[in-house]
């Protein structure tokens, strides 16, 4: 592969996904994912689907220097999904809370990629690795 030349995809990683479903807040949904990337830049863009009538969308995304797979759903309730490497939960967990608070939103729920509702954010799964 030529220096100068991103890889197509990242290798395997074992990873853990939550889902945090999020209050309404003050602002658009424009705003909600501006400030969502701000507060976990660097950022960069893997893609966007919006619905016919723009009312339902999704904005997928990874932060650079962690390799975190985002997605901002703008579903009702919208919500957040995120894949990361075990380690990384704490982490993880400070900057999407604190994400979701300058979004103006509070954490309805957390659950696995399944849908499984959590009672905590770190709450250990046997099927998820």
């Amino acid at each position: 592969m030529e220096p100068d030349l991103a890889p197509w995809f990242n290798a395997f990683r074992p990873r853990i996904h939550r889902c945090l479903r999020l209050s309404e807040g003050p602002f658009s949904h424009p705003e909600r994912l501006r400030f969502l990337r701000e507060a976990l830049a660097p950022t960069t863009d893997r893609g966007t689907w919006r619905s016919e009538h723009d009312e339902m969308g999704q904005d997928h995304f990874a932060t650079i220097d962690t390799d975190w797979p985002l997605t901002y759903d703008a579903s009702r309730p919208h919500q957040i999904r995120i894949g990361h490497p075990p380690e990384d939960t704490e982490q993880v967990r400070q900057r999407l809370l604190a994400a979701v608070q300058l979004m103006g939103c509070h954490v309805l729920q957390v659950t696995t990629a399944t849908g499984t509702s959590l009672p905590t954010w770190d709450a250990a799964r046997d099927d998820e690795e």
